[in-house]
């Protein structure tokens, strides 16, 4: 009788120190997820709208337009020079990030090549401007690594 009690302590414990062990590899595997979060809501400082650009290339001063818009839902839409999208979320009360996947095109309209972007934002307090850097990796059509472009991004929002 006695050995049946021990068994059933056993395994018991056995039992429940598993369950734990597997509620908890849930609970810090759920950690990682990025949930957008609602700060998108309107009339939070956030950079939602529609955004003309100019990237300027650290290596070189060379300067490019652009055309962003960001959605409430966390999306983003590149407009210009080249056609992408990706995602964005806020880091703070006036700082967030953004990344995205801009199409190279010949002059065709052909893909030859797409930017992975990564940028780093300041949001102003009005939230008609803010200012970025980050960089842009150039990939081949077979993902190689063509080049790496340091950034920084002046932005001011469409009325």
């Amino acid at each position: 009788m006695r050995s049946r009690f021990v068994r059933f302590l056993v395994v018991g414990f056995v039992t429940g120190t598993a369950l734990l062990s597997l509620s908890l590899g849930v609970l810090v595997q759920k950690g990682d997820v990025k949930a957008v979060p609602p700060a998108h809501a309107a009339g939070s400082i956030n950079p939602v709208g529609k955004w003309n650009l100019i990237v300027t290339f650290t290596a070189t001063g060379a300067q490019q337009p652009s055309t962003l818009k960001f959605d409430h839902d966390g999306g983003l839409v590149n407009y210009t020079p080249g056609p992408g999208t990706g995602t964005w979320w806020m880091t703070s009360s006036n700082q967030f990030q953004y990344t995205f996947t801009e199409q190279i095109l010949d002059n065709l309209g052909n893909q030859i090549a797409y930017v992975y972007v990564e940028q780093q934002a300041t949001l102003s307090a009005d939230k008609t401007t803010y200012t970025a850097s980050g960089q842009g990796t150039v990939h081949a059509m077979d993902g190689t690594v063509l080049a790496v472009n340091q950034t920084t991004t002046q932005a001011t929002k469409e009325a």
